[in-house]
């Protein structure tokens, strides 16, 4: 894979060869920013644009490096740093970069913005929740591959590479784990505050109580490392969050037994494997973000509010919190007995399937 890094400076200044230069006939560039979980979305047009004869770029920033490298489908990254170009500066980029291709797909805003109200953004987000459920619930996948003209043939995936898929196994001899016992990845909290599930200890004690062969993995991003407290001395509780890198966990998660948790990246990158799957849905319906998942339960809160189809970058400021729990209130009304429920449903399908 080529990997052209824009040069640092004002980008206006950058000439063509800077850039790449001119890719050519059935050249096409996606462009796509944002979280772990918005670039996994768009990795299923990859494979669909490569049938096609294109040859593949992306232009992203760091989070999209990282997590496309080893994309096969993938023939260039063009990427530039997280803050490099100006969110005012972006439009008259994109039409720079736009024109080194015979096709150029720009995916940025086609979910959030689009069908996640942002709060001074889109007047949907004042709207009443009926109007604005009607406007806005739709798939984000479907959208995507509408943005490029592509049949709705859901392909996303996380490819780790061999030193990874051999860490994952030495991972897994470090946790003793054998081929009776039942791994379960646990992610803990998403990128807002909606995306913390606030009975995720009792669950865990549930499991572990419910069968003796259960081993737990918990995952996050540093901060998650707050929401571990109290499991350190559980010998069959692994508290990862903070630990591993996001390519590390999803690689590990590939190779679980099951993956729990609310709408986070792991669970986007996880959407087409085999791999069991319980999503605790918060801002998104089910036709928004699951509704083309394989081995998937998405559970639904039980509140007024959802699926509220808003970004929440204020935090609880625009979001009904939970008095009692602290938590988001879509967060705190999915009922733990559900989830019990789910991940013992999930558990006796995959057996039977097995």
């Amino acid at each position: 894979m080529k990997i052209t890094v824009v040069p640092e400076g004002n980008w206006k200044d950058l000439t063509d060869k800077e850039l790449g230069g001119n890719r050519g006939e059935n050249s096409v560039c996606i462009s796509r920013y944002g979280g772990f979980g918005d670039v996994i979305q768009c990795s299923s047009m990859y494979p669909l644009l490569k049938k096609q004869g294109k040859t593949v770029c992306v232009n992203v920033t760091e989070t999209g490096l990282d997590l496309l490298k080893e994309d096969p489908n993938v023939d260039e990254l063009l990427v530039q740093n997280d803050k490099q170009i100006p969110n005012d500066e972006l439009v008259p980029y994109w039409d720079k970069i736009s024109t080194l291709f015979s096709d150029f797909v720009n995916t940025n805003g086609t979910v959030e913005g689009n069908l996640l109200a942002i709060s001074g953004k889109n007047e949907e987000f004042d709207w009443c929740h009926t109007k604005r459920h009607a406007a806005l619930n739709k798939n984000y996948s479907e959208a995507l591959h509408d943005k490029a003209s592509l049949p709705h043939v859901f392909k996303s995936k996380f490819y780790p590479d061999a030193i990874e898929k051999r860490w994952v196994t030495k991972q897994r001899k470090k946790m003793r784990i054998k081929s009776n016992h039942l791994v379960i990845v646990v992610t803990l909290s998403g990128s807002a505050v909606h995306k913390a599930y606030p009975y995720m200890d009792a669950v865990m004690a549930k499991l572990l109580m419910m069968w003796p062969n259960v081993k737990l993995v918990t995952m996050g991003d540093h901060f998650c490392k707050l929401l571990e407290a109290g499991w350190e001395n559980e010998k069959r509780v692994y508290l990862r969050s903070g630990k591993w890198s996001i390519r590390q966990s999803l690689a590990f998660s590939q190779q679980a037994d099951m993956v729990i948790g609310p709408e986070t990246g792991v669970l986007n990158a996880l959407s087409m494997e085999p791999v069991p799957k319980i999503c605790l849905l918060s801002h998104s319906s089910h036709e928004n973000l699951t509704k083309h998942w394989i081995n998937n339960i998405s559970l639904e809160p039980n509140v007024d509010c959802f699926p509220c189809h808003k970004m929440h970058i204020n935090g609880f400021k625009t979001c009904p919190r939970d008095e009692e729990t602290g938590a988001s209130m879509c967060a705190a009304r999915i009922d733990p007995r559900i989830v019990i429920d789910s991940i013992i449903k999930q558990r006796v399908s995959y057996r039977k399937s097995a």
